[in-house]
């Protein structure tokens, strides 16, 4: 039989376990085996329920990450607005999966859907933004392209038939590996285009791995946003100003100012320490 010490440290234990699984943000997930209103396939992906939020997706791992997401910007909503969440659909897009044209779409869809701007006059200005950022030829390279896409979030219409307390819109989130990779993609083709080193490339690195730590909290409030922006849309009440306003106090939230000045003086500091190999010689005169 347990002597008090074992039994006591066998509670230890059990409450460690119990700890660990609260603080690794261990949620239940389930595949749904047995059809109720949505279909148990959408999208390639099947569906799975965690904890009362409803993803589809290609992997457990994924359905998990979205519907912690999904769970803590609700909770954000909820905060910032005192009024109930929707309940609302997922679609979860990791590193593994195929480029789905449809789901890469979605991404300017749910820009449109929550600025109120048509899609045609947002393509005009990311195209317009990355000319003025210096990066020409940025629109013209498909896989980048992907990759920007790939990275935001998106709207899509909820399948039919569907519970009558689900709302019509799903939103699409990428997974932290495919917006990992995205980034990757497009830090590789800028530093290809600007002809760089291996030696500039390495003084880079902590630019870079300053860059990548503040795009995905950006791409995270990005995220909350577009979630938001979705609980909010046409409720009682609620005009497109009042909407846009939501969306952008998240948005300001992310330290988008912060990311330049950092990594401008990140930048300054290369230089002084390598006045004679500066990343913006000009290395390769047309």
């Amino acid at each position: 039989s347990m002597t008090p010490r074992t039994r006591s440290l066998d509670s230890i234990l059990s409450l460690v376990a119990i700890l660990l699984l609260f603080s690794t943000g261990c949620r239940q997930v389930e595949r749904i085996e047995e059809r109720r209103d949505l279909p148990l396939r959408a999208w390639n992906r099947d569906l799975y329920n965690s904890e009362g939020v409803q993803v589809y997706a290609t992997t457990s791992r994924a359905a998990r990450e979205v519907a912690q997401k999904a769970e803590d910007a609700a909770k954000l909503f909820q905060r910032k607005t005192g009024e109930e969440p929707r309940q609302i659909l997922f679609v979860a897009v990791s590193n593994a999966d195929p480029i789905d044209e449809e789901l890469l779409n979605a991404g300017i869809q749910g820009l449109s859907r929550i600025s109120g701007k048509p899609i045609p006059t947002l393509q005009e200005s990311m195209k317009k933004e990355a000319q003025r950022k210096g990066t020409k030829g940025i629109e013209d390279n498909d896989k980048v392209v992907q990759a920007m896409l790939s990275m935001i979030p998106g709207i899509l219409e909820s399948p039919t038939p569907r519970p009558p307390m689900l709302w019509k819109d799903a939103v699409v989130i990428p997974t932290a590996t495919r917006v990992n990779a995205a980034v990757d993609e497009i830090l590789l083709f800028l530093m290809e285009k600007e002809d760089m080193s291996t030696l500039q490339r390495i003084l880079l690195t902590p630019v870079v791995a300053i860059a990548k730590r503040y795009v995905s909290k950006i791409l995270n409030s990005v995220q909350d946003a577009i979630i938001l922006g979705v609980h909010a849309q046409g409720r009682e009440g609620w005009s497109q100003e009042r909407v846009e306003q939501l969306i952008k106090e998240t948005l300001e939230e992310s330290g988008f100012e912060q990311l330049g000045a950092d990594i401008t003086n990140r930048t300054k500091e290369i230089r002084q320490s390598n006045p004679e190999n500066t990343a913006d010689e000009d290395i390769n005169p047309e």
